[in-house]
């Protein structure tokens, strides 16, 4: 409504933006098959993405990101925790392109972690990462996020799983050891928790990367923090995503504009 009124304001046709006032699955695709509609561009879950690219109409659709982040040695530690902090805690984890895993290297791995510590971030014990999981994945519906925390502050997440943390907690991070359906922290979170894997060698993390990638988000985006050409190089060869954001915020840099590597 603020952009059609500024854009109306500016002079642009009455009815340039238009919206559905009560939502539906009948109303969206009675909208995409209209036959004044010539381009569709469909974010959200697969099933809107699958609606739209069947419309028989022009169609650009992204699903769900689970975007993975290397921190490679070497890397400038500081500016690769300062960017995951800022993607992550903007709009508190709700973009798709937030990093949802951090792939450290064992050699700086206590260096991420103290400097994590220090700009606010909350690392989670194996206890409250149990309390967490309950919290967040529905077992009744076979590990499905929870949406009552997405978009909500680590401190109001970690309160519903009777954790106590800091009320200005940047982020819950907590330690993860797989992929795939039994690892439910390894899938996309859209919120500020981020799952923790160290890693002994930058192969590993491109490996490690490529699963997560594969597991919920291919073709989506994909970051490193690196210093040396040859591995980002491989990671953008190996990793399917259709961005690859080299040392900067996932967030912001998949957005474009602000970043731009």
């Amino acid at each position: 409504k603020i952009l059609r009124d500024a854009a109306v304001k500016a002079g642009a046709p009455e009815n340039c933006i238009l919206w559905i006032e009560e939502p539906s699955i009948t109303a969206t695709r009675m909208v995409m098959n209209h036959p004044d509609v010539n381009l569709i561009l469909a974010t959200g879950g697969t099933g809107m993405v699958k609606a739209a690219y069947s419309s028989g109409k022009p169609a650009l659709g992204v699903g769900a990101g689970n975007t993975p982040v290397i921190i490679d040695d070497p890397a400038d530690i500081r500016m690769a925790v300062n960017s995951i902090i800022h993607s992550k805690t903007f709009d508190n984890g709700m973009i798709c392109a937030s990093e949802q895993s951090v792939i450290v290297d064992r050699e700086v791995k206590d260096e991420f972690e103290k400097l994590m510590k220090e700009a606010g971030c909350y690392f989670l014990s194996e206890d409250e990462t149990n309390k967490l999981r309950d919290t967040m994945f529905i077992k009744e519906k076979d590990g499905a996020l929870n949406s009552a925390i997405v978009g909500q502050s680590p401190y109001k997440i970690a309160g519903e799983a009777g954790i106590e943390v800091p009320k200005d907690t940047k982020v819950l991070v907590l330690k993860e050891n797989g992929v795939g359906i039994e690892h439910p922290f390894s899938k996309e979170k859209l919120s500020p928790v981020l799952a923790y894997y160290v890693v002994e060698n930058s192969d590993e993390g491109i490996d490690l990367a490529e699963k997560l990638i594969e597991f919920g988000g291919l073709g989506h985006s994909a970051v490193i923090h690196s210093e040396d050409k040859d591995t980002i190089l491989k990671f953008s060869e190996t990793v399917k995503a259709g961005r690859i954001i080299v040392n900067s915020p996932s967030t912001h840099g998949a957005i474009g504009d602000i970043y731009n590597t």
